[in-house]
């Protein structure tokens, strides 16, 4: 059965403008700056008052309830402790219980690494990208993976490890650079993108090390650096067991060429991706790491509530069909709480109609409330 994933973004690796964070309330626009604003005492209690109240449990029966089978879940290169940064592995520990109560499967996606791998601001610094730069960098990310591995190996709810989130292009560097290197211009000078030979002997290292202690049935997944088409003779299967490609396919960001901004136009777009899905699945299984409904149509405001139901039914329905070309997809993100972003937040997309995620499903999901009081009374 194909995945219905959702992302926890905004909990362990925060990102200012999903809001409801400490970041809400900084002058600082990334991790780093949190660092450099607070004093360490008082940003260990906001980061952990956030990490205790910003996920539930509560939240996994939700998911669990509304169609959800998988929960990618990024996670910082502080998950247990550094120098600067206070652990948050505890909050994984809860996560991997509640999942295993309530029949859920997790993806642990590394999502930052030291001086950050695309100067994105969920990299943790915004306008720098040198973390390839020191191959001791790279050492000891392989090591925080491992460690990561011998934690969860054997749990009923460890569904794949994700060696680095969105290691950027040069195309993506470049843009990245443009937008944030004026205001961090010694950043970006310092910047590098990640050679390709760089990146395919750090997920080879990756496979080699983690495969023996997670065994065969655990995935281990590589974003594919924005270039889906590139991986087809990469990483093969007759030498990489059961590995995915994670690619990210946001409507919001690829709306190029885009002139009335209708549903026959998203729709069309929804079926490129489909497409380069399809001819990838070829060679690796495919994992739609990121997607959401978020996008720029000016139409939206002209919508009452019906029509906007209508509009965005028609989008999420064409996604799920073309993620479902691979192995599925989780959305971005389960929470997001920018009152002008609700395209972004599942609980309202599900909440307003606006995705169905239990449609197409061969078998009806079970009531996961319904099971565990089954098997106490």
């Amino acid at each position: 059965m194909k995945v219905r994933g959702a992302n926890l973004g905004n909990w362990l690796v925060l990102e200012k403008w999903m809001g409801e964070s400490p970041l809400s309330f900084a002058r600082a626009e990334d991790d780093r700056g949190l660092i450099d604003e607070f004093p360490p005492e008082e940003l260990a209690l906001a980061l952990e008052r956030h990490r205790a109240t910003y996920i539930t449990e509560f939240d996994f029966v939700w998911m669990a309830q509304s169609g959800i089978d998988l929960v990618r879940i990024p996670v910082p290169y502080y998950l247990f402790g550094s120098d600067h940064h206070t652990p948050c592995i505890e909050h994984l520990d809860h996560a991997f219980e509640w999942a295993e109560r309530w029949g859920l499967k997790i993806l642990v996606d590394l999502h930052t690494v030291p001086l950050s791998q695309n100067a994105f601001d969920n990299g943790g610094y915004m306008g720098l990208c040198a973390w390839a730069q020191d191959p001791v960098r790279i050492d000891n990310t392989v090591d925080l993976l491992e460690q990561i591995a011998r934690r969860y190996a054997g749990k009923a709810a460890l569904w794949g490890i994700e060696a680095l989130n969105e290691p950027a292009s040069q195309e993506v560097l470049d843009r990245n650079l443009n937008i944030f290197g004026a205001e961090f211009p010694e950043r970006a000078a310092r910047s590098e993108v990640i050679p390709r030979d760089v990146l395919l002997g750090f997920y080879d290292r990756v496979y080699q090390r983690l495969r023996p202690i997670v065994g065969p049935d655990v995935a281990l997944v590589f974003h594919d650096q924005f270039d889906l088409a590139s991986w087809d003779e990469l990483l093969p299967a007759s030498r990489y067991e059961n590995i995915v490609i994670d690619t990210h396919m946001y409507l919001n960001f690829s709306e190029w060429g885009f002139s009335r901004f209708d549903v026959p136009e998203y729709q069309a777009r929804i079926a490129e991706f489909a497409e380069q899905i399809r001819a990838a699945a070829q060679h690796h299984q495919v994992l739609v790491g990121e997607w959401c409904l978020g996008n720029h149509s000016p139409l939206k405001r002209e919508l009452d509530e019906e029509g906007k139901k209508d509009f965005y039914r028609a989008l999420s329905d064409a996604q799920l069909d073309a993620w479902d070309e691979g192995i599925g997809g989780c959305y971005w993100s389960y929470r997001a709480d920018d009152p002008n972003r609700k395209d972004w937040d599942l609980r309202t997309c599900v909440a307003k109609g606006w995705i169905d995620l239990k449609r197409n499903r061969e078998e009806e999901t079970p009531d996961p409330l319904a099971t565990l009081l089954s098997g106490l009374f």
